[in-house]
């Protein structure tokens, strides 16, 4: 859908929706007048292209006085994905391939054809309740409150997955951000949750382990959202090696509901191992102290 939006677009198009972009932390709908005092363009032109960005449902207008525009999430997405090609980060966008109460994720490629996926992210009431409970973060009250939490949410996962990545964590590499999109590498896998039989499960457990304590001891950081659903194993022939996504949750462990936030982690993840591949012998007071560097192991 997006790639379709993209290609009716016009260069005034793109310009129109910069400059609403520029105003997300000001107006909810940005007033016409700002529109027109800051886009040169003839107001024919300007109406024209405010009539397309409307109809194709990229901004929403004032339902008060019809004088204001509202950036959506679609064209939030869409001026996203047009930065990145204009850095010569994304080429070619492909078909969605995943969607999550926070975020939903395109298939990419890049000017050397390899596969990327882009992470939109969309932060919206129901899900912004469930996780402000445990943030210790929020943007200012005013504006487009719900994009501007998406780039917020999208620029914290940006900065602690290039962490992640300096110490060779195991979470996918990133090569770029714009607005509420993040673009990683392509990793091809099941989602753990979906994991019916494995290999070896206590690799599996290793993995996610070493990647939580590392972030834990070398970043000083909890994931606090971490569970089967956000730990994605991709199998060969060979071995399975799971990488921990959703990352922009984070808190500090010096934070006052880290150490809670870990323990509930470490106990969603003991219990789903326990339950889905019969895993008796761990617990999550060893877990707790592997992760946290007082145990060299959690068996």
């Amino acid at each position: 859908m997006l790639h379709k939006i993209f290609g009716k677009l016009s260069k005034e198009d793109f310009i129109v929706l910069n400059v609403v972009a520029r105003y997300l932390d000001s107006y909810e709908y940005v007033p016409l007048r700002i529109l027109s005092d800051h886009i040169d363009l003839s107001r024919k032109t300007l109406n024209e292209s405010l009539k397309r960005l409307v109809s194709l449902h990229l901004l929403t207008t004032d339902p008060q006085n019809l004088l204001g525009y509202k950036m959506t999430f679609t064209g939030l997405n869409v001026l996203s994905l047009k930065r990145l090609a204009d850095r010569g980060i994304v080429k070619m966008l492909g078909p969605m391939i995943g969607v999550g109460k926070e975020s939903v994720v395109y298939l990419a490629k890049d000017h050397m054809n390899r596969s990327l996926a882009i992470k939109f992210y969309r932060i919206g009431f129901k899900s912004f309740k469930n996780f402000s409970k445990k943030r210790s973060y929020d943007v200012k009250s005013g504006g487009n409150i719900w994009l501007l939490r998406s780039i917020f949410s999208a620029e914290r996962e940006y900065e602690i997955f290039n962490k992640l990545n300096n110490i060779n964590a195991s979470v996918p590499r990133v090569f770029g951000r714009e607005l509420n999109a993040i673009v990683m590498e392509y990793i091809e896998g099941v989602l753990l949750y979906k994991l019916k039989v494995a290999k070896d499960p206590y690799k599996i457990l290793r993995d996610i382990l070493e990647t939580v304590r590392k972030a834990y001891i070398e970043l000083g950081i909890v994931h606090s959202d971490l569970s089967q659903y956000n730990v994605l194993v991709n199998i060969s022939e060979e071995s399975e090696r799971a990488y921990v996504f959703d990352w922009p949750q984070w808190v500090y462990f010096y934070e006052p509901s880290a150490e809670n936030l870990l323990i509930r982690d470490l106990n969603i993840l003991i219990r789903f191992f326990r339950n889905r591949f019969g895993i008796k012998d761990i617990s999550v007071d060893k877990v707790y102290k592997y992760v946290t560097g007082e145990a060299e192991n959690f068996v």
